[in-house]
């Protein structure tokens, strides 16, 4: 039943994919009232389901997104005012108030005019390079952006700062680029850190170098500590193969990450095999957020199309039709696929066509597809 309740007003499909394809067309009108239909939508019998609240939400933060990125900050201002008298308890409705003020130089209450982290400013282009993914950005500037740009107002909400987020999902599709992106616009200091970099031959050696990196976060704070390969870091101490000095090591990391909030300090990690990953990391107070990474949609596709053909020699393209085409194909996928496109055209000597494209695909499926990325993209809970 709930799954029902995902779906567009406009058909089947989850309303989602039916926005991402209107946006790629160009169909800015057909997006808005389609994101009005999800946010208005009466289901009496379902309205206090979480998921439902949830969809309202993220269609919420699409709208002024959106208006944000169409320069229409007027009318994103106007949404949140409004958003903001009728749920005066929506934090990031208020904190985008005051954003989207500054941004068109309105007057913002004085007590509100110092953010305690100082988030890069403007509301537009803070995601620049990062093309479609707007449910995840709508996640992070809900959950983690905007708590961390005002935590008086946080605190009044008692809205609990972000302990650390997890990212998961399938390889290639950009995980380390977005948590880059994220502490660009955090204004943080960014530390990644790879499994060979905090190992040690000695046993417990590597509990010091977690001690040492946390030590070196909080010299260069506000940080955010990235972990690559994150179930590499906090293996699951109950699985057959893992040595028994790792449990000293996972618990010097989860008491690391229990207080690095207080010393500003925001841990991200990443993982391709969420299944290994410790019980314990994932527990409420630790690894807060959860952001599945997938395959790029068809917005993000259709701006990785142009820019893998950008400069190359070319004709009769159709964009949305080949960012349509595209569906499951990671960034590296595609990449693949133009480059191969290419070589076609150069052994003729003529301009790339959009059938040598399509003959690539054919010999080059995707290696993921919808069964797997909902696999994927159950909820892990506790696990």
């Amino acid at each position: 039943m709930v799954k029902s309740l995902r779906q567009s007003p406009e058909g089947d499909q989850p309303w989602t994919e039916t926005l991402q394809r209107h946006i790629a067309y160009g169909q800015k009108g057909r997006a808005l009232r389609l994101l009005e239909k999800v946010i208005e939508r009466d289901m009496p019998l379902f309205e206090n389901l979480p998921s439902v609240q949830e969809n309202k939400r993220i269609a919420w933060l699409y709208r002024i997104d959106l208006l944000r990125d169409w320069g229409r900050l007027s009318e994103a201002l106007a949404w949140t005012c409004l958003e903001c008298e009728l749920h005066p308890e929506n934090l990031a409705a208020q904190i985008l108030k005051d954003m989207l003020k500054e941004s068109l130089h309105l007057q913002v209450k004085p007590s509100d005019e110092a953010p305690t982290v100082a988030i890069k400013k403007g509301v537009q282009g803070a995601w620049h390079g990062v093309a479609g993914m707007r449910e995840v950005k709508a996640v992070l500037e809900r959950d983690i952006i905007l708590p961390l740009r005002d935590r008086e107002m946080a605190q009044k909400f008692k809205v609990r700062l972000p302990r650390g987020v997890l990212f998961y999902g399938p390889p290639g599709c950009g995980k380390t680029f977005i948590t880059r992106k994220l502490a660009g616009i955090l204004n943080f200091a960014f530390i990644e850190v790879k499994p060979s970099d905090l190992a040690s031959p000695y046993v417990h050696g590597g509990q010091a170098r977690i001690g040492s990196l946390f030590e070196e976060a909080k010299k260069k704070a506000p940080a955010l500590i990235f972990l690559d390969e994150f179930d590499a870091f906090v293996p699951n101490r109950q699985s057959q193969g893992v040595s028994y000095h790792y449990g000293a090591e996972v618990n010097e990391f989860l008491a690391q990450l229990n207080d690095c909030w207080k010393s500003k300090i925001l841990v991200v990690g990443a993982t391709n095999l969420i299944e290994n990953l410790d019980p314990a990391v994932l527990r409420p107070g630790r690894m807060d957020v959860h952001v599945f990474i997938g395959p790029p949609d068809i917005e993000a596709r259709l701006e990785l199309i142009k820019q893998f053909m950008q400069d190359r020699p070319q004709k009769d393209m159709n964009w949305p039709e080949l960012a349509e085409k595209t569906d499951f194909y990671t960034s590296a996928e595609i990449e693949h696929l133009i480059d191969e496109a290419a070589k076609y055209a150069f052994q003729e000597r003529r301009p790339i066509i959009q059938q040598d494209i399509h003959s690539v695909m054919g010999a080059n499926p995707p290696r993921l597809n919808k069964e797997k990325i909902e696999e994927m993209k159950k909820p892990i809970g506790f696990l």
